[in-house]
């Protein structure tokens, strides 16, 4: 175990190292230079050499500090845990051979945060695809992350104006409807008003569900999720004492002079909630997943292997991905 050479009142955050083929080593590096808080500390888990190669490439000279057997932060360096497997390092072209490497810098952040060694974890994108076929269970980080933590969780996608959460994630669109259970949406709902007093520190939050079917089913003329599963559990929640309406219309529950009615939108599918987030502020926005016991943010971007090596990825979410890991640590440091 690694052990922290650290005050433990300012932890350092975790950074996975995703996918190396695609724009990751890009947008640290980047974020690195952007980030001029001094309270906020952290450091990547990764291939050591990935780094020094792409600092040559993207000609961006940052001093690096190794982390050896104890986390001993240096300011003003990016500071980097190495990883036992080494990458196959070929920009734009994922490679099935680095999923050793991927899954060790995850497992090993996910470790850390358990062990209450850090404050949070970023995760930087992964190409799903690749890990899926050696790892059939592997959906996606918000799945793999609550499994490992044996807990229910939540997507939350953040932007400067909007949080909206999702019922169901990386799933088809036809599996949809027949996932939505009475129990899964509850349970979701009250993860997310919890997330909201705990990790936003709002108070008495306000909540907006939205429905599955265009116009809300038309009283079930076109769809009876709303009457028979969403609707109930909103009742419910109404019935002791919670701030929550719906389910509404999805097509007018992002109206942009409605936006701060609410504290929070939860909606039925992945889609449902990405496209107007996306629309919004498509390079600011950020995912969050609740629930879990430790903090978890990733930027709310892929790969985007067609853009590595051409020095044009925008750092804007991973840093305010890191950003917002450490305010959500300080709220549940001071709850």
């Amino acid at each position: 175990m690694l052990s922290l050479n650290t005050d433990n009142k300012n932890l350092p955050i975790a950074i996975t190292m995703g996918d190396p083929s695609g724009i990751n080593s890009e947008i640290i590096l980047k974020a690195f230079k952007q980030i001029n808080n001094r309270k906020i500390s952290f450091f990547i888990i990764c291939d050591p050499d990935w780094i020094k190669k792409s600092k040559k490439i993207f000609n961006i000279n940052i001093p690096i500090n190794i982390i050896s057997k104890k986390i001993n932060i240096k300011k003003d360096k990016l500071n980097i845990l190495p990883l036992k497997n080494k990458i196959l390092f070929d920009l734009g072209q994922p490679n099935k051979k680095n999923n050793k490497a991927i899954l060790e810098s995850l497992n090993t952040a996910i470790n850390l945060a358990k062990n209450n060694e850090v404050s949070g974890i970023v995760t930087l994108p992964i190409y799903k695809k690749n890990l899926m076929e050696n790892n059939s269970n592997f959906i996606g980080h918000t799945e793999y992350l609550a499994e490992k933590d044996g807990q229910d969780s939540l997507m939350i996608l953040i932007s400067k104006d909007l949080r909206v959460a999702t019922i169901t994630t990386h799933i088809p669109i036809s599996k949809v409807s027949k996932s939505l259970t009475r129990k899964k949406i509850s349970t979701k709902i009250e993860i997310l008003n919890n997330s909201l007093i705990k990790d936003f520190n709002i108070k008495k939050p306000k909540i907006a569900v939205s429905s599955l079917n265009p116009h809300s089913g038309e009283e079930g003329s076109i769809g009876k999720e709303e009457i028979n599963t969403i609707e109930p559990c909103v009742n419910y929640f109404k019935d002791i004492g919670m701030k929550i309406e719906g389910p509404l219309p999805a097509d007018t529950l992002f109206y942009k002079k409605n936006l701060n009615k609410f504290d929070a939108r939860i909606c039925m599918y992945h889609d449902q909630a990405l496209i107007p987030l996306k629309t919004i502020d498509f390079y600011g926005g950020i995912n969050f997943t609740a629930g879990l016991s430790f903090v978890r943010t990733s930027p709310d971007h892929g790969t985007a292997f067609n853009l590595a090596g051409k020095n044009k990825a925008n750092p804007k979410s991973l840093v305010n991905a890191i950003k917002q890991a450490f305010i959500i640590s300080e709220n549940r440091k001071n709850k």
